[in-house]
């Protein structure tokens, strides 16, 4: 067993790349997920925006 960690790929972040990832995936429960994360960058913008008025 190789005792070296293991590095995953940065995960995306902004709404724009979930969103698409969850329209590119034919993994119906992981295009579920990638979409709830667009939902989720969306809705953390909206709050950002509201907090600055």
């Amino acid at each position: 067993m190789d005792a070296t960690p293991q590095r995953r790929p940065p995960r995306p972040t902004d709404p724009e790349t979930c969103r698409m990832r969850a329209e590119e995936t034919s993994d119906r429960p992981a295009a579920t997920v990638w979409a709830l994360l667009a939902v989720a960058g969306e809705l953390h913008e909206i709050r950002k925006l509201l907090r600055k008025r």
